[in-house]
Protein backbone atom coordinates (compact mmCIF):
# COMPACT_ATOMS: atom_id res chain seq x y z
CA UNK A 1 0.00 0.00 0.00
CA UNK A 2 0.94 3.64 -0.19
CA UNK A 3 1.35 5.56 2.81
CA UNK A 4 2.09 9.29 2.98
CA UNK A 5 3.54 10.88 6.30
CA UNK A 6 2.51 14.19 7.95
CA UNK A 7 4.96 15.61 10.26
CA UNK A 8 4.96 19.48 11.62
CA UNK A 9 8.92 20.79 10.26
CA UNK A 10 11.14 19.91 13.40
CA UNK A 11 13.38 16.95 13.32
CA UNK A 12 11.52 16.28 17.03
CA UNK A 13 8.49 15.53 15.57
CA UNK A 14 10.19 13.83 12.23
CA UNK A 15 12.75 11.60 14.31
CA UNK A 16 9.37 9.85 16.20
CA UNK A 17 7.68 8.47 12.26
CA UNK A 18 11.06 7.67 11.41
CA UNK A 19 10.73 3.73 12.98
CA UNK A 20 7.51 3.13 11.30
CA UNK A 21 8.24 4.33 8.27
CA UNK A 22 11.25 2.55 7.54
CA UNK A 23 8.91 -0.72 9.31
CA UNK A 24 6.91 0.02 6.47
CA UNK A 25 9.17 -0.12 3.84
CA UNK A 26 10.28 -3.11 5.33
CA UNK A 27 7.27 -5.00 4.60
CA UNK A 28 7.14 -3.64 0.72
CA UNK A 29 4.87 -0.30 1.59
CA UNK A 30 5.44 2.60 -0.13
CA UNK A 31 6.35 5.91 2.04
CA UNK A 32 6.15 9.23 1.30
CA UNK A 33 7.01 12.14 4.33
CA UNK A 34 5.20 15.15 3.39
CA UNK A 35 6.33 18.51 4.80
CA UNK A 36 7.36 21.84 5.16
CA UNK A 37 10.36 22.15 2.25
CA UNK A 38 12.42 23.27 4.95
CA UNK A 39 12.72 19.34 6.61
CA UNK A 40 13.36 17.74 2.92
CA UNK A 41 17.09 17.78 3.53
CA UNK A 42 16.45 15.37 6.98
CA UNK A 43 14.06 13.13 4.88
CA UNK A 44 15.91 11.95 2.26
CA UNK A 45 18.84 11.84 5.06
CA UNK A 46 16.63 9.31 6.49
CA UNK A 47 16.27 7.33 3.13
CA UNK A 48 13.02 8.71 2.52
CA UNK A 49 11.31 10.03 -0.23
CA UNK A 50 9.91 13.77 0.08
CA UNK A 51 7.14 15.95 -0.84
CA UNK A 52 7.89 19.67 0.15
CA UNK A 53 4.59 21.28 0.16
CA UNK A 54 4.49 24.67 -0.63
CA UNK A 55 7.25 27.33 -1.53
CA UNK A 56 8.97 30.28 0.53
CA UNK A 57 5.86 32.36 -1.25
CA UNK A 58 2.79 30.31 -0.72
CA UNK A 59 3.59 28.79 3.17
CA UNK A 60 4.25 30.51 6.03
CA UNK A 61 8.14 29.26 8.04
CA UNK A 62 7.81 27.40 10.90
CA UNK A 63 9.74 29.97 13.18
CA UNK A 64 6.70 32.28 12.87
CA UNK A 65 4.81 29.90 15.04
CA UNK A 66 5.13 32.84 17.43
CA UNK A 67 2.40 35.06 15.31
CA UNK A 68 0.10 32.16 15.69
CA UNK A 69 -0.29 32.22 19.81
CA UNK A 70 -3.56 33.19 20.77
CA UNK A 71 -4.10 36.66 22.52
CA UNK A 72 -3.88 36.55 26.21
CA UNK A 73 -7.95 37.54 26.05
CA UNK A 74 -8.87 34.52 24.44
CA UNK A 75 -6.66 32.25 26.00
CA UNK A 76 -8.18 33.20 29.19
CA UNK A 77 -12.10 32.87 27.93
CA UNK A 78 -10.90 29.92 26.52
CA UNK A 79 -9.36 28.49 29.97
CA UNK A 80 -12.72 29.85 31.96
CA UNK A 81 -15.24 27.83 29.50
CA UNK A 82 -13.17 24.43 29.30
CA UNK A 83 -13.08 24.62 33.44
CA UNK A 84 -9.21 24.50 33.10
CA UNK A 85 -7.50 23.97 36.81
CA UNK A 86 -4.94 26.80 36.95
CA UNK A 87 -2.94 24.67 39.53
CA UNK A 88 -3.29 20.96 38.52
CA UNK A 89 -3.72 21.34 34.98
CA UNK A 90 -1.32 24.08 34.45
CA UNK A 91 1.42 22.33 32.29
CA UNK A 92 -1.33 20.77 30.07
CA UNK A 93 -3.30 24.30 29.44
CA UNK A 94 0.24 26.52 28.80
CA UNK A 95 1.37 23.93 26.58
CA UNK A 96 -1.58 23.61 25.00
CA UNK A 97 -2.72 27.04 24.46
CA UNK A 98 0.34 28.19 23.42
CA UNK A 99 2.94 26.19 21.70
CA UNK A 100 0.50 23.77 20.60
CA UNK A 101 -2.69 25.50 19.15
CA UNK A 102 -0.14 27.98 17.70
CA UNK A 103 1.70 25.42 15.91
CA UNK A 104 -1.27 23.69 14.20
CA UNK A 105 -2.62 27.31 13.37
CA UNK A 106 1.03 28.57 11.74
CA UNK A 107 0.01 26.57 8.37
CA UNK A 108 -3.47 26.31 8.35
CA UNK A 109 -4.98 29.62 7.26
CA UNK A 110 -8.36 31.22 8.94
CA UNK A 111 -10.19 32.13 5.83
CA UNK A 112 -11.32 29.58 3.15
CA UNK A 113 -11.00 32.17 0.39
CA UNK A 114 -7.99 33.67 1.32
CA UNK A 115 -5.15 33.49 -1.15
CA UNK A 116 -1.97 33.56 0.43
CA UNK A 117 -0.44 30.85 3.19
CA UNK A 118 -2.25 27.85 1.98
CA UNK A 119 0.53 25.78 0.42
CA UNK A 120 0.42 23.58 3.46
CA UNK A 121 -2.64 22.44 2.85
CA UNK A 122 -3.56 23.22 -1.04
CA UNK A 123 -0.12 21.31 -2.33
CA UNK A 124 -0.85 18.46 0.24
CA UNK A 125 -4.28 17.84 -0.93
CA UNK A 126 -3.43 18.17 -4.66
CA UNK A 127 -0.44 15.91 -3.66
CA UNK A 128 -2.71 13.53 -2.21
CA UNK A 129 -5.23 13.21 -4.91
CA UNK A 130 -1.99 12.98 -7.37
CA UNK A 131 -0.38 10.06 -5.56
CA UNK A 132 -3.37 8.04 -4.11
CA UNK A 133 -1.93 6.79 -0.58
CA UNK A 134 -4.15 4.14 1.08
CA UNK A 135 -3.14 5.83 4.15
CA UNK A 136 -2.28 8.46 5.53
CA UNK A 137 -0.83 9.25 9.06
CA UNK A 138 -0.76 12.56 10.32
CA UNK A 139 0.98 14.77 12.97
CA UNK A 140 -1.62 16.18 15.40
CA UNK A 141 -0.45 19.42 14.61
CA UNK A 142 -1.17 19.55 10.77
CA UNK A 143 -5.29 18.45 10.82
CA UNK A 144 -5.25 19.33 7.17
CA UNK A 145 -3.41 16.31 6.58
CA UNK A 146 -7.26 14.65 7.57
CA UNK A 147 -8.31 16.90 4.95
CA UNK A 148 -6.61 15.64 2.28
CA UNK A 149 -6.63 12.11 3.35
CA UNK A 150 -10.90 12.77 3.24
CA UNK A 151 -10.40 14.63 -0.53
CA UNK A 152 -8.51 11.30 -1.34
CA UNK A 153 -10.88 8.35 -0.03
CA UNK A 154 -7.57 7.77 2.25
CA UNK A 155 -7.64 5.77 5.30
CA UNK A 156 -6.24 7.81 7.86
CA UNK A 157 -4.33 8.34 11.66
CA UNK A 158 -2.93 10.25 13.77
CA UNK A 159 0.53 10.03 14.77
CA UNK A 160 1.68 11.42 17.74
CA UNK A 161 5.57 12.37 18.64
CA UNK A 162 4.82 13.61 22.32
CA UNK A 163 1.54 14.46 24.33
CA UNK A 164 -1.95 14.43 23.38
CA UNK A 165 -3.07 17.60 24.10
CA UNK A 166 -5.25 18.39 20.81
CA UNK A 167 -6.93 15.11 22.21
CA UNK A 168 -7.50 15.91 25.68
CA UNK A 169 -8.72 19.78 24.07
CA UNK A 170 -10.99 17.86 21.74
CA UNK A 171 -12.36 16.28 24.88
CA UNK A 172 -12.77 19.50 26.88
CA UNK A 173 -14.90 20.82 24.28
CA UNK A 174 -16.73 17.97 23.48
CA UNK A 175 -17.78 17.78 27.79
CA UNK A 176 -18.00 21.87 27.62
CA UNK A 177 -19.51 22.52 24.70
CA UNK A 178 -22.43 24.73 25.68
CA UNK A 179 -20.09 26.44 27.72
CA UNK A 180 -18.13 27.42 24.49
CA UNK A 181 -21.29 28.02 22.59
CA UNK A 182 -22.30 30.76 25.42
CA UNK A 183 -19.18 32.45 25.37
CA UNK A 184 -18.96 32.88 21.78
CA UNK A 185 -15.62 30.57 21.60
CA UNK A 186 -15.55 27.49 18.54
CA UNK A 187 -14.54 23.98 19.54
CA UNK A 188 -10.82 25.07 19.57
CA UNK A 189 -9.02 22.38 17.42
CA UNK A 190 -11.99 22.38 14.77
CA UNK A 191 -11.74 26.23 14.63
CA UNK A 192 -7.91 25.32 13.51
CA UNK A 193 -9.30 22.93 10.57
CA UNK A 194 -12.39 24.20 9.15
CA UNK A 195 -11.40 26.57 6.78
CA UNK A 196 -9.11 24.12 5.24
CA UNK A 197 -11.63 21.27 5.04
CA UNK A 198 -14.93 24.22 3.52
CA UNK A 199 -11.82 25.50 1.10
CA UNK A 200 -11.99 21.75 -0.28
CA UNK A 201 -15.05 20.70 0.11
CA UNK A 202 -14.84 18.31 3.31
CA UNK A 203 -17.41 17.67 6.13
CA UNK A 204 -16.13 19.08 9.15
CA UNK A 205 -16.82 16.10 11.83
CA UNK A 206 -14.75 14.06 14.57
CA UNK A 207 -12.14 12.39 12.28
CA UNK A 208 -10.36 16.26 11.06
CA UNK A 209 -9.41 16.21 14.94
CA UNK A 210 -9.05 12.98 16.06
CA UNK A 211 -7.92 11.16 13.24
CA UNK A 212 -10.03 7.05 12.43
CA UNK A 213 -7.71 5.87 14.74
CA UNK A 214 -4.16 7.75 17.25
CA UNK A 215 -1.00 5.97 17.10
CA UNK A 216 0.27 6.68 20.68
CA UNK A 217 3.74 6.21 21.72
CA UNK A 218 3.19 7.23 25.16
CA UNK A 219 3.44 4.84 28.23
CA UNK A 220 -0.01 4.40 29.36
CA UNK A 221 0.48 6.34 32.99
CA UNK A 222 1.50 9.50 30.36
CA UNK A 223 -1.56 9.72 28.14
CA UNK A 224 -3.79 12.54 28.49
CA UNK A 225 -7.66 11.81 28.77
CA UNK A 226 -9.29 11.88 24.88
CA UNK A 227 -12.32 10.90 22.83
CA UNK A 228 -9.68 8.97 20.38
CA UNK A 229 -9.11 5.30 19.39
CA UNK A 230 -6.04 4.34 20.92
CA UNK A 231 -3.26 2.35 19.62
CA UNK A 232 -0.66 1.68 21.11
CA UNK A 233 3.32 2.12 19.66
CA UNK A 234 6.52 1.84 20.90
CA UNK A 235 8.59 4.89 20.46
CA UNK A 236 11.82 3.46 19.27
CA UNK A 237 14.51 6.29 19.45
CA UNK A 238 15.77 7.74 16.39
CA UNK A 239 18.42 10.44 16.94
CA UNK A 240 20.27 11.43 13.59
CA UNK A 241 22.96 9.65 11.94
CA UNK A 242 27.16 10.08 12.53
CA UNK A 243 30.04 8.55 12.61
CA UNK A 244 31.45 6.84 15.75
CA UNK A 245 33.80 9.65 17.35
CA UNK A 246 37.67 7.61 17.88
CA UNK A 247 37.00 8.98 21.17
CA UNK A 248 34.04 6.99 21.65
CA UNK A 249 35.35 3.48 20.73
CA UNK A 250 37.13 2.97 23.99
CA UNK A 251 35.55 2.03 27.52
CA UNK A 252 35.20 5.27 29.77
CA UNK A 253 37.64 5.76 32.43
CA UNK A 254 35.09 7.04 35.32
CA UNK A 255 31.40 7.68 34.98
CA UNK A 256 30.50 9.25 31.74
CA UNK A 257 27.59 11.59 31.60
CA UNK A 258 25.68 12.53 28.95
CA UNK A 259 24.28 16.56 29.32
CA UNK A 260 22.04 16.94 26.06
CA UNK A 261 19.25 20.20 25.50
CA UNK A 262 18.05 19.26 22.47
CA UNK A 263 17.55 20.97 18.93
CA UNK A 264 14.57 21.87 19.22
CA UNK A 265 16.21 24.05 22.14
CA UNK A 266 19.04 25.26 20.55
CA UNK A 267 17.15 26.27 17.79
CA UNK A 268 14.90 28.18 19.74
CA UNK A 269 17.56 29.52 21.88
CA UNK A 270 15.29 28.70 25.17
CA UNK A 271 18.55 27.17 27.05
CA UNK A 272 20.55 30.45 28.01
CA UNK A 273 19.69 30.57 31.42
CA UNK A 274 20.26 26.89 31.56
CA UNK A 275 23.58 26.28 30.06
CA UNK A 276 25.89 27.97 32.58
CA UNK A 277 23.74 26.15 35.66
CA UNK A 278 24.28 23.00 34.07
CA UNK A 279 28.14 23.88 34.06
CA UNK A 280 28.31 24.71 37.05
CA UNK A 281 27.01 21.99 38.82
CA UNK A 282 29.37 19.67 36.79
CA UNK A 283 32.73 21.69 37.57
CA UNK A 284 35.38 19.57 39.76
CA UNK A 285 33.61 16.60 39.85
CA UNK A 286 35.33 13.38 38.88
CA UNK A 287 33.23 12.23 35.96
CA UNK A 288 33.21 12.31 32.61
CA UNK A 289 30.50 15.06 30.80
CA UNK A 290 29.76 14.60 27.05
CA UNK A 291 27.98 17.79 26.21
CA UNK A 292 26.01 18.41 22.80
CA UNK A 293 26.27 21.85 23.05
CA UNK A 294 27.89 24.36 19.86
CA UNK A 295 29.85 27.15 20.06
CA UNK A 296 27.04 29.73 19.99
CA UNK A 297 25.41 27.60 23.01
CA UNK A 298 28.70 28.24 25.25
CA UNK A 299 30.28 31.10 23.59
CA UNK A 300 31.24 33.10 26.48
CA UNK A 301 31.16 30.34 28.89
CA UNK A 302 34.03 28.53 30.76
CA UNK A 303 33.78 25.07 30.08
CA UNK A 304 34.93 23.19 33.08
CA UNK A 305 38.08 20.58 32.33
CA UNK A 306 35.94 17.29 32.72
CA UNK A 307 33.46 18.84 29.61
CA UNK A 308 34.00 17.97 26.15
CA UNK A 309 31.44 19.84 24.16
CA UNK A 310 30.41 17.98 20.93
CA UNK A 311 28.46 19.88 17.91
CA UNK A 312 25.98 16.70 17.46
CA UNK A 313 26.20 13.25 18.42
CA UNK A 314 23.20 10.58 18.15
CA UNK A 315 22.02 9.64 21.47
CA UNK A 316 21.78 5.95 20.66
CA UNK A 317 26.02 5.89 20.13
CA UNK A 318 26.71 7.82 23.72
CA UNK A 319 23.72 6.59 26.07
CA UNK A 320 25.01 2.84 26.13
CA UNK A 321 28.48 4.42 27.67
CA UNK A 322 26.44 6.97 30.25
CA UNK A 323 25.67 6.25 33.95
CA UNK A 324 23.28 9.36 33.72
CA UNK A 325 22.00 11.47 31.83
CA UNK A 326 20.81 15.34 32.16
CA UNK A 327 18.91 16.85 29.67
CA UNK A 328 16.10 19.68 29.23
CA UNK A 329 13.00 17.28 29.82
CA UNK A 330 11.84 16.85 26.16
CA UNK A 331 10.02 13.55 25.15
CA UNK A 332 12.72 12.12 22.35
CA UNK A 333 15.43 12.39 24.72
CA UNK A 334 13.39 11.00 28.16
CA UNK A 335 12.60 8.03 25.48
CA UNK A 336 16.06 7.63 24.67
CA UNK A 337 17.13 7.31 27.86
CA UNK A 338 14.63 4.76 28.43
CA UNK A 339 15.40 2.69 25.79
CA UNK A 340 19.33 2.49 27.06
CA UNK A 341 18.04 1.90 30.86
CA UNK A 342 20.22 5.40 32.00
CA UNK A 343 18.81 7.11 34.67
CA UNK A 344 17.73 10.39 34.10
CA UNK A 345 18.21 13.98 35.67
CA UNK A 346 15.47 16.31 33.97
CA UNK A 347 15.83 19.73 34.18
CA UNK A 348 13.29 21.11 33.31
CA UNK A 349 12.36 25.37 34.01
CA UNK A 350 9.68 27.46 33.93
CA UNK A 351 9.63 27.68 29.27
CA UNK A 352 10.08 24.24 29.45
CA UNK A 353 5.96 23.89 30.50
CA UNK A 354 5.48 21.03 27.47
CA UNK A 355 8.55 19.14 29.35
CA UNK A 356 7.16 18.74 32.82
CA UNK A 357 5.13 15.98 32.35
CA UNK A 358 8.21 13.90 30.99
CA UNK A 359 10.30 14.76 34.07
CA UNK A 360 7.57 13.62 36.19
CA UNK A 361 6.86 10.35 34.75
CA UNK A 362 10.55 10.02 35.01
CA UNK A 363 10.52 10.66 39.08
CA UNK A 364 7.13 9.02 39.52
CA UNK A 365 8.86 5.72 38.57
CA UNK A 366 12.17 5.89 40.34
CA UNK A 367 14.03 6.33 37.02
CA UNK A 368 15.24 10.16 37.84
CA UNK A 369 14.69 13.20 39.51
CA UNK A 370 13.73 16.55 38.11
CA UNK A 371 15.68 19.68 39.21
CA UNK A 372 14.94 23.36 38.16
CA UNK A 373 17.98 25.71 37.34
CA UNK A 374 16.52 28.89 38.65
CA UNK A 375 15.12 27.23 41.93
CA UNK A 376 17.81 25.14 42.51
CA UNK A 377 21.48 26.25 42.96
CA UNK A 378 24.38 24.43 41.05
CA UNK A 379 25.13 22.74 44.38
CA UNK A 380 21.88 21.47 44.90
CA UNK A 381 21.52 20.38 41.54
CA UNK A 382 24.56 19.20 42.12
CA UNK A 383 23.83 16.61 45.05
CA UNK A 384 21.03 15.46 42.67
CA UNK A 385 23.54 14.32 40.10
CA UNK A 386 25.59 12.37 42.54
CA UNK A 387 22.34 10.39 43.84
CA UNK A 388 21.76 9.12 40.56
CA UNK A 389 25.52 7.92 39.87
CA UNK A 390 25.65 6.28 43.37
CA UNK A 391 21.91 5.47 44.27
CA UNK A 392 21.63 1.95 42.73
CA UNK A 393 17.76 2.47 43.22
CA UNK A 394 17.93 4.62 40.11
CA UNK A 395 19.48 2.25 37.70
CA UNK A 396 16.52 -0.37 39.21
CA UNK A 397 13.61 2.51 38.22
CA UNK A 398 15.28 2.70 34.65
CA UNK A 399 15.12 -0.93 34.27
CA UNK A 400 11.25 -1.18 35.42
CA UNK A 401 10.57 1.87 32.73
CA UNK A 402 12.68 0.12 29.95
CA UNK A 403 10.47 -3.23 30.87
CA UNK A 404 7.29 -1.10 30.56
CA UNK A 405 8.74 0.16 27.22
CA UNK A 406 9.84 -3.03 25.87
CA UNK A 407 5.92 -3.72 26.54
CA UNK A 408 4.44 -1.81 23.80
CA UNK A 409 4.10 -3.08 20.02
CA UNK A 410 7.09 -1.97 18.37
CA UNK A 411 6.39 -0.50 14.52
CA UNK A 412 7.41 -3.66 13.20
CA UNK A 413 4.53 -5.18 15.19
CA UNK A 414 2.25 -2.70 14.46
CA UNK A 415 2.58 -3.01 10.45
CA UNK A 416 -0.47 -5.27 10.14
CA UNK A 417 -2.48 -3.71 12.60
CA UNK A 418 -2.20 -0.85 9.88
CA UNK A 419 -2.82 -2.66 6.96
CA UNK A 420 -5.83 -4.61 8.81
CA UNK A 421 -7.15 -0.20 9.56
CA UNK A 422 -6.53 0.55 6.12
CA UNK A 423 -9.12 -2.21 4.88
CA UNK A 424 -11.58 -1.86 7.81
CA UNK A 425 -11.76 2.13 6.94
CA UNK A 426 -11.67 1.98 3.12
CA UNK A 427 -13.76 -0.65 3.04
CA UNK A 428 -16.86 1.47 5.04
CA UNK A 429 -15.87 4.27 2.50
Amino acid sequence: MRVMIVVWPLTSHLYPALPLAHALQGAGHEVRIASHPSLTPAVTGAGLTAVPLGTPETIASPTTVGDAILSEDHRDRLAKALAVDPVREADIWDTLSTYTLASSRVFHPADAAGTSGWGGVDDLVDAARAWQPHLVLWDPNWPGAAVAATACGAAHGRLLWGGDFLGWADLRSHEHRDDLAAAGLDHPVTETVRASAERHGVEVDDTLVLGQFTLDPNPPDMRLPSRARTVPLRRVPYTGSSEVPDWLRAAPTRPRVALSLGVTQRMFANDKVMIPALLDMVDGLDIEVIATLDAAQTQGLRLPGNVRTVDYLPLNLLLPSCAVIVHHGGIGTTSAAVAHQVPQLAVVDDRGIAYAPNAEYVVRHGAGLHAHPVHLSAQEMRAQLLRLLEEPSFREGARRVHADWLAMPSPHDTVPLLEDLVAHHRDRG
